[in-house]
């Protein structure tokens, strides 16, 4: 079941939409229309209350006019950072907006998270649809994207990109939710994660990669087996000092639609599993976040290409060419423990 509701209106006068999905497990999520965000996402706790699990804002100005952390939105068109704000492709230079020192972070100052889409309601979804001009963030070709949201029976947050474009470009579309199981505002650190992967990008200053794999073993970034967050965050390993803690792209092993990643609060008995069908996952506990909301008081699970892929040529591809279509597909399932 789907309930429309109104949110608000941007300060441009754009009206905001947010969409109550409720699936036949119980578990709610709230989508805008603005950015695609995930507003909340509300499971079961082993009370058998429903329990907002996603960091979020309550109005639409702190949003679309004071958010700075991507919070809860679907992020392109490129998610993650693009070196220097730029790309050669086929002989050409591309020159994209940048909005994070020389870099272009999360498709740029006017990403997707910022854009009013057309919403269209299903029995148990919502699907997002927009047109991202040629030129928009200095990105080539028109690019028709849509994303739908669907709550499952399972309590499982299934989220399905497709997009098509006219020229060649880059695509990597993510969903940027902060984690929280507390129920409160407080820190993840004792989120024990668990991880099934072996390598993670290597960066240099400014979080870009060097285009190196590192192995995760005998390092603070070794989840292979469920540890704490909080265990070694703040450790003076080298990659930490340069993102601030746990900021980083992990290989993820195997192929096809699987499950990569899981996160468990033993207090709660909120249990998530991450699945993907993406080579990569970027690990973040809110390094950066702002008011209202404290420092390292949500964990992302961004599923996505490696950053910078479009300045490396031995990782994943994330170019889209005319005829072809975007299909990528992650769920968050939800359950008690």
């Amino acid at each position: 079941m789907v309930r429309k509701e109104r949110f608000g209106v941007t300060s441009d006068g754009q009206a905001v939409e947010r969409y109550i999905i409720r699936g036949m497990g119980g578990a709610e999520a709230t989508i805008l229309n603005l950015g695609g965000i995930v507003q909340e996402l509300r499971v079961p706790n082993r009370e058998g209350q429903l329990q907002n699990v996603v960091l979020n804002y309550s109005s639409v100005r702190e949003y679309y006019d004071e958010d700075t952390c991507y919070l809860g939105a679907c992020v392109g068109r490129v998610g993650n950072r693009i070196g220097g704000a730029s790309y050669t492709w086929n002989g050409e230079t591309y020159r994209l907006e940048a909005n994070e020192g020389p870099n272009q972070l999360h498709g740029g100052p006017n990403g997707f998270n910022r854009r009013i889409w057309e919403a269209e309601a299903g029995e148990d979804s919502v699907s997002l649809r927009r047109t991202s001009p040629d030129g928009e963030g200095g990105f080539p070709g028109n690019l028709t994207v849509s994303v739908t949201y669907r709550m499952t029976e399972e309590n499982a947050l299934e989220i399905t990109y497709r997009a098509q474009t006219d020229r060649e470009t880059p695509v990597n579309l993510t969903n940027h939710s902060y984690f929280n199981f507390t129920g409160r505002e407080d820190h993840i650190f004792r989120h024990p994660d668990d991880h099934l992967r072996s390598e993670r990008t290597e960066y240099a200053a400014r979080s870009t990669p060097t285009g190196r794999l590192l192995p995760v073993e005998g390092t603070p970034v070794d989840f292979r087996t469920p540890q704490e967050v909080g265990r070694d965050a703040f450790t003076p390993d080298p990659q930490l000092i340069l993102t601030g803690s746990f900021d980083h792209n992990f290989v993820l092993d195997g192929s096809g639609f699987r499950s990569v990643a899981s996160v468990y609060l033993p207090e709660t008995g909120i249990h998530m599993e991450v699945l993907t069908d993406q080579p990569g996952v970027q690990f973040y506990i809110g390094n950066y976040l702002a008011a209202p909301h404290g420092r390292n008081t949500g964990l992302c699970l961004e599923t996505q290409h490696y950053p910078d892929s479009v300045n490396h040529a031995d990782f994943p591809s994330m170019m889209l060419t005319p005829g072809e279509e975007y299909v990528t597909r992650t769920a968050y399932r939800f359950s008690v423990r």
